[in-house]
């Protein structure tokens, strides 16, 4: 009976990260909740798995994504751009102890590192996770007419800094697709070319 109360406290402590909203928008009317972010996330990867220049283990790919933004939940959401958080990594790890330590120890230690695992981003799981979750950033500034970069005053080399790892793991998407949407945002002003 321990086992699954653990479970079921984490299951609606978890429910929390619908609460927890970024600074994208969805479909260009409201700002768009971790547990959305998550969802979409898992989507690209099951669509965009064919162009990932390494072999990936999918399923672990995705309990990286289910996972990765959970510990929001007591951390917050940091913005990719205009926001400085110098101990990001460590209030986030001490928020992935604290919510994990609700499971079971087996699933503690399991969430807990594949949490850290992304993070880490070494592993070829991690990448895809992470080419996954800037690919979903970089869309829903596509679907919001560019929110967040003309929010920020996004800069061109900011930009081109966060999708540079779609440019190393997902190239060929990167040149059809990503760079020739970035440059008709550049030509229009919407990302600037310098601050």
């Amino acid at each position: 009976m321990k086992r699954i109360k653990q479970q079921m406290d984490f299951l609606h402590e978890i429910d929390k990260v619908k609460d927890i909203f970024r600074e994208s928008l969805a479909l260009n009317k409201r700002r768009e909740n971790d547990a959305e972010h998550s969802w979409h996330m898992a989507m690209v990867a099951l669509t965009l798995k064919e162009y990932f220049i390494e072999k990936v283990d999918l399923e672990k790919s995705l309990k990286m994504i289910l996972i990765h933004d959970l510990i929001e939940i007591y951390a917050g959401d940091t913005p990719v751009y205009g926001v400085e958080r110098p101990d990001k990594r460590k209030e986030e790890t001490q928020a992935a102890k604290q919510l994990f330590s609700i499971l079971p120890e087996d699933q503690r230690k399991e969430f807990l590192d594949l949490w850290l695992e992304f993070e880490d981003c070494e592993t070829s799981e991690a990448k895809y996770a992470n080419v996954c979750d800037r690919y979903q950033g970089f869309m829903q500034n596509l679907t919001s007419d560019g929110h967040t970069w003309k929010k920020f005053e996004a800069t061109m080399d900011q930009v081109l800094g966060r999708v540079n790892f779609l440019k190393l793991y997902v190239p060929e998407l990167f040149e059809k697709y990503i760079l020739p949407e970035l440059e008709k945002y550049r030509a229009r002003g919407i990302i600037k070319t310098k601050k």
